[in-house]
């Protein structure tokens, strides 16, 4: 048996011991985190090369640069990465990734994106990523890719300024360059959100995922994550969420609580995740910091 880290990038976290599995790098997102690892739906959060790329598209934002930390117990995690809107409906995307584990486990993940903006309402994304690990008893290297899509509609009737947003990402696809004893779980995640302001100075969010690893046999299973955000005039939100895992030793249930602050151009946010004593993700918490330009 291999003790691993699996993370759902788009319901957020699992962490586990598997044979014959590898990793797939966590989201490292705090904002994603705070709300339960809704992730498909999330637009102004840190890194949206890790969770639905697609979704960069709706950013009112010509570029973001987002760095975080990540980190429980005997296992540290840091990422960068950015995009770049090139034209009216075109966004590439850059991240870097190193996860650190005790008895010398590194691994690591570079991530390259494109996102393209389909009319007023869809933004369809590919993500091409490389990822190495190393182990003192083995080295692998992978390529992979994921495929997402993003829709938004304002509506009326529902508040005030209302949209409904929608989000799906079809992930890891590919597979190892030799021959490995490890596999990349491959998983299929939808997910929906509603965005309504109270009054001009408050904002609320509230959204949910589904998701579903099919491949390799012994990680298949469900998972569901729901959140909410509330936004006090772009300035302070306050997060929390809940994070349901068919599976307890590969993404195991947990509730979560984060807030964000947001001052001119600078972007700062902090999650905590509460996870039973005996998994992986107890005492979990993630830091990220980015500027938007």
């Amino acid at each position: 048996m291999k003790r691993i880290a699996t993370f759902v990038l788009s319901c957020c976290a699992c962490i586990g011991t598997a044979h014959a599995q590898a990793p797939t790098l966590p989201t490292p997102d705090a904002k994603v985190l705070g709300m339960g690892g809704v992730a498909m739906t999330t637009i102004s959060g840190s890194h949206a090369l890790y969770n639905n790329s697609a979704t960069a598209a709706f950013s009112p934002l010509p570029s973001q640069v987002s760095s975080s930390y990540y980190g429980q117990g005997k296992f540290d995690y840091y990422a960068v990465s950015g995009y770049c809107r090139v034209g009216g409906t075109n966004l590439v995307q850059l991240g870097w990734r190193q996860y650190l584990r005790e008895r010398g486990n590194s691994d690591m993940a570079v991530d390259a994106g494109y996102t393209r903006r389909i009319g007023e309402r869809w933004a369809v994304g590919i993500v091409a990523r490389y990822m190495h690990l190393s182990r003192p008893d083995a080295s692998a290297d992978a390529l992979a890719a994921d495929l997402s899509a993003a829709y938004s509609l304002p509506i009326e009737n529902v508040g005030d300024y209302s949209t409904l947003r929608a989000g799906a990402k079809l992930g890891n696809l590919g597979g190892y360059l030799d021959d490995s004893a490890y596999a990349l779980p491959m998983d299929l995640t939808a997910g929906v959100a509603l965005d309504t302001f109270l009054s001009d100075a408050h904002e609320i969010t509230v959204g949910t995922d589904l998701g579903y690893y099919f491949t390799p046999s012994h990680v298949r299973g469900f998972q569901m994550s729901v959140g909410a955000e509330y936004n006090l005039m772009q300035l302070v939100q306050l997060r929390a969420g809940y994070h349901y895992g068919e599976r307890r030793d590969y993404y195991p249930s947990y509730t979560t609580v984060g807030f964000g602050v947001r001052f001119l151009h600078l972007r700062l946010d902090f999650a905590y995740l509460f996870a039973a004593k005996e998994t992986l993700l107890h005492n979990t918490y993630s830091i990220s910091f980015g500027l938007d330009f």
